[in-house]
């Protein structure tokens, strides 16, 4: 399996209080292997429903014999197969191990933590003898995962066909003006040039419509109009051939006090998430 950090972009989450030591008692407490807080690896997905905030997920994505449950408020994703919790992914900075592992610090963190991963592929890095999956994005740790080794999800997850499909890459964004103080402030133009990698065996579009920014509070935005305009402007008549990449630009509209976290590729079969 080459990506992973695909199948976590279907997770979405809004920027979260500052991170923060974990402690064993602690209602955010990541424990490898076993738990996000208070959903535990192995437990019937309907029992885990009956917990308060967790009954209807926002987004179901079934791929073969897993199932992908997204929670973008709270920023997790659970993953199913035979109607049990496989695996817990997070994008949720409040999540922390008793040893401080969690998004948004260093990706350094993980391996002083917990040493060299028994695996890495691309930007993921899986601690099997644990239950930690670490994703890095720019050398910060962006998803992390919590999942039981014996069930050898690494393998679990290779049936995900979108996960092999394209890859995202994306240049640190421009800005109309500064960020407003009053977050109600007139909205700004953040423009973005982003390089999608064709990895499937069909040719993929730059169609703009398969284009979504999300911003530091988790909201989405489409492309505006002004995009179009320019030369260099993402559109469907742009066709990427399997194993080549090409790059294009789009801008977005979004409140004069807020900044863009991640540009989000779906074209309905493939996805990818790139983190600014």
């Amino acid at each position: 399996m080459r990506r992973v950090n695909c199948i976590l972009a279907l997770s979405l989450c809004a920027t979260l209080a500052p991170a923060r030591a974990a402690s064993p008692a602690d209602g955010w407490l990541m424990v490898p292997g076993q738990s996000l807080g208070a959903l535990r690896i192995g437990v019937p997905v309907r029992a885990m429903q009956q917990n308060p905030g967790w009954a209807q997920p926002d987004r179901t994505h079934i791929a073969g014999t897993i199932t992908y449950l997204s929670y973008s408020r709270q920023g997790v994703t659970v993953v199913v197969r035979d109607e049990h919790v496989v695996m817990l992914l997070t994008t949720n900075e409040r999540y922390r191990t008793d040893r401080g592992v969690g998004v948004g610090q260093p990706v350094s963190t993980a391996t002083g933590a917990y040493g060299a991963p028994a695996a890495g592929e691309d930007r993921v890095q899986w601690y099997d003898t644990l239950g930690l999956l670490v994703v890095a994005g720019g050398g910060t740790i962006i998803r992390v995962g919590i999942y039981d080794p014996k069930a050898i999800v690494r393998v679990i997850l290779a049936e995900e066909r979108p996960a092999r499909d394209v890859f995202l890459t994306v240049r640190a964004p421009t800005y109309s003006r500064a960020a407003d103080a009053a977050v109600d402030g007139p909205p700004r133009l953040v423009t973005v040039t982003i390089t999608l990698k064709n990895t499937s065996r069909t040719s993929k579009a730059l169609n703009p419509n398969f284009f979504t920014l999300v911003d530091r509070s988790g909201k989405s935005y489409h492309y505006d109009k002004s995009s179009l305009r320019k030369a260099e402007a993402c559109r469907s008549i742009i066709s990427v051939r399997p194993g080549a990449a090409a790059s294009c630009s789009l801008t977005f509209a979004i409140p004069g006090g807020q900044s863009a976290r991640s540009i989000i590729f779906h074209d309905g079969g493939s996805i990818d998430e790139a983190y600014f």
